[in-house]
């Protein structure tokens, strides 16, 4: 299913068209089969991504804007029941409030 946020007005950019006002979108979980060296980003003419590295898995959750992070944190979630072992930590970890 489609999983979506909305930009805070702040972000909003009035003066352009079509105003966009948030995102919808659709994630998948892979699996690099083949050596790094593979992965090739500049195999398009218009590159989405210009880098990428290896993260421990939580890391996009707590890196990401906080607009998303619901979106992020779901989305971990979910796919925590097939990337990870049993015995890691599948919910990330929940700092302690203070009363």
């Amino acid at each position: 299913h489609w999983l979506k946020y909305r930009l805070p007005k702040r972000y909003i950019r009035h003066d352009s068209k079509p105003v966009c006002i948030g995102q919808k979108q659709k994630w998948f979980l892979l699996k690099l089969t083949a050596a790094e060296s593979s992965v090739d980003l500049l195999h398009s003419s218009h590159p989405e991504f210009d880098d990428w590295r290896w993260v421990s898995y939580w890391y996009p959750v707590r890196q990401v804007v906080s607009f998303k992070r619901d979106v992020y944190r779901m989305v971990m979630k979910e796919f925590a029941n097939f990337a990870l072992p049993l015995t890691y930590e599948r919910r990330p970890d929940r700092r302690k409030r203070r009363a």
